[in-house]
């Protein structure tokens, strides 16, 4: 919060010291070399706050890469949630990629990255999922087209500590690529399971 200084006291005592010197009143440590009666009327200086922390928010445009990844919708039934992230080709040009991405849960600070077991299957989590059981293989997107990495986790807590909730998740698609945040509707809440799974990209049969 910024303070604004303001000028009127300064102007009342300029006004009282013209209407006392008017009527021949000399005015009390107006003398000598003016040091003391310069500084007497001056407001204090007002330090700056600090400076609140700025959330890097997800970014709309289309990365060097030429692939863009955004949050799709996320299914949560019995304790069991399971979503989907997209990969667009949002270039000009063919683009490949293979594996798993890289998942890194960010706290609601959007600084404060947290400790979460990022799995490539779903053994801890549940019964096997659509996705999950397919090796990964390579997957080219023409312009316009997208592949899906399946997510997964529980929220379930017990006494082993505090639950876990992530707001923001930064995607990196491909090794070498830069990260990409999303934010997924209604965050990661882990609860005390500490366990995330991913799957490889997957591409829809384009017949």
């Amino acid at each position: 919060m910024r303070w604004r200084r303001t000028r009127g006291p300064a102007l009342s005592l300029v006004a009282l010291g013209a209407l006392l010197a008017g009527c021949g009143t000399e005015v009390a440590g107006g003398g000598g070399d003016g040091a003391e009666g310069a500084g007497a009327g001056a407001p204090a200086a007002v330090s700056p706050g600090p400076t609140p922390t700025e959330i890097t928010v997800p970014s709309t445009e289309c990365p060097a890469s030429g692939a863009r990844v955004t949050p799709d919708v996320i299914d949560a039934a019995m304790g069991l949630r399971a979503g989907t992230i997209r990969l667009t080709n949002c270039g000009t040009e063919p683009y490949t990629v293979e594996g798993h991405p890289e998942l890194i849960l960010v706290g609601d600070d959007g600084v404060e990255t947290l400790d979460i077991a990022v799995q490539h299957d779903t053994a801890e989590i549940t019964a096997s999922l659509n996705g999950f059981d397919e090796p990964p293989r390579p997957v080219t997107l023409e312009p316009g087209e997208a592949a899906w990495a399946t997510i997964a986790w529980r929220n379930t807590t017990d006494l082993s500590g505090p639950p876990v909730d992530a707001r923001f998740v930064d995607v990196i698609p491909a090794p070498g690529e830069d990260a990409q945040r999303i934010m997924p509707d209604g965050g990661i809440d882990l609860g005390t399971t500490g366990r995330l799974a991913v799957s490889p990209w997957t591409a829809f049969d384009r017949g």
